[in-house]
């Protein structure tokens, strides 16, 4: 599955405001998986127990941020490049995954204010 939206200043206002809301979070990583802390609430996800990752860009007032959801059976996971620790993280997710490391610095490297959306792994 994969979206590609137009650009539009509405929608980079809209995300703009629900990101200046919202704290970034923390990713420290474990022996089997990850710990993601967003304030006092901490979700813990092992690598075996994802079944899908998605990708993709999200598009602000300043500038694009590209983001990760992590799927497991209970839930999912979203993780933006703005977290603590994200590049560590990404290391990690490429030496688990790497047949997904293509296709993530693609999203990276679209057009500016094109948010895109796509399964860059499923199980």
């Amino acid at each position: 599955m994969s979206t590609d939206l137009k650009p539009s200043w509405w929608r980079r206002v809209r995300n703009s405001w629900q990101r200046r809301r919202q704290k970034p979070g923390t990713i420290d990583l474990l022996t089997d998986g990850f710990l993601v802390a967003r304030g006092r609430r901490k979700t813990d996800v092992r690598w075996d127990d994802v079944i899908q990752i998605d990708g993709g860009v999200q598009d602000t007032l300043s500038l694009d941020v590209l983001f990760a959801v992590f799927h497991t059976s209970a839930a999912a996971i979203t993780i933006d490049e703005l977290d603590d620790g994200f590049r560590t993280f990404e290391g990690a997710v490429f030496e688990r995954w790497p047949t997904i490391r293509d296709r993530w610095v693609e999203l990276q490297c679209g057009p500016l204010h094109r948010p895109k959306f796509e399964t860059l792994w499923q199980r």
